[in-house]
């Protein structure tokens, strides 16, 4: 309280020097004080305008904008679960939905649960949050726009965790897989990859679980496919991710071994960044 006055008396004084000796106030403290709204009512309050039929697709957005903002804090991320408003965020994720909240919810969920353990195990309470991110993202009529929303959430939430993986294994997110390569936007293809490469994070279930899918979904020929592409993220993260699978002592075919050996030259331009992931690949290409 005695620094809260001392900085209303400086203001008012227009004394540049007390104030910058005093520091800001704490603004939860003024809040308190005031009787402003604190962050989680603004959140509730924000999710009620967004899911208001009756209001206005700008009205709704801005309100999700707000949200949006406010859960990049992982206090107020966290809160989502506290307030009970994953229900809420998770049903702006239907095709019925406007696309513009669509887009909004789907970064939503990416955003909190980045990193975030704690918002990983909430979203993971309720079985239509990882079945909508996984169905929407395949389907041919979701905007490109959405579908790199949705591909961002669901890196984010098996990053790490393997309560994921196993939601994604059992809701066939390996189908993403076969978006490589489907279009013209390589934005799309960046964000499969950033997927799989946040699904060989679960290393222990590498040669119980995820090995045999990217055999069956033909992942290294998409990989190689990736390394030629004229996109060079593309490129860097189909590399690093043939490096992570060495690593994980991925068993490659022979077909696999030698289309790698007779491509691996067309990006030697990559060689002195990524030397180590090309040490890898020339030692189980030799024979090849």
């Amino acid at each position: 309280m005695d620094k809260l006055l001392a900085w209303s008396l400086a203001q008012q004084s227009g004394d540049k020097e007390a104030m910058a000796k005093i520091g800001q106030p704490d603004m939860k403290a003024l809040n308190s004080l005031f009787g402003g709204v604190d962050e989680p009512t603004l959140m509730t309050q924000a999710m009620l305008v967004a899911q208001n039929p009756e209001a206005s697709v700008e009205d709704r957005e801005v309100a999700l904008e707000n949200f949006e903002m406010l859960i990049e804090n992982l206090d107020n991320a966290n809160n989502i679960e506290n307030l009970k408003l994953w229900p809420a965020v998770i049903s702006l994720l239907d095709e019925s939905v406007d696309s513009s909240l669509r887009v909004l919810a789907a970064s939503i969920v990416g955003i909190a649960v980045q990193n975030n353990t704690k918002s990983q195990e909430d979203f993971l309470k309720y079985d239509t949050g990882f079945k909508s991110l996984v169905q929407y993202s395949v389907d041919p009529s979701t905007s490109v726009e959405l579908k790199l929303k949705l591909l961002f959430a669901i890196s984010s939430l098996v990053r790490n965790n393997q309560d994921s993986f196993k939601f994604f294994n059992k809701l066939k997110g390996w189908t993403i897989l076969t978006l490589l390569d489907k279009h013209d936007n390589h934005k799309v293809d960046i964000r499969v990859l950033s997927v799989l490469s946040s699904v060989l994070t679960s290393e222990s279930l590498f040669k119980s679980e995820i090995e045999a899918k990217l055999h069956e979904y033909k992942l290294v020929d998409k990989l190689i496919n990736s390394l030629l592409n004229d996109n060079i993220t593309c490129m860097e993260k189909s590399l690093s991710i043939l490096g992570q699978l060495i690593s994980l002592n991925f068993k490659f075919e022979a077909g696999e071994l030698k289309l790698l050996s007779k491509n691996i030259d067309k990006i030697s331009h990559l060689k002195e960044e990524y030397s180590e992931d090309f040490a890898k690949i020339r030692k189980i290409t030799k024979s090849a």
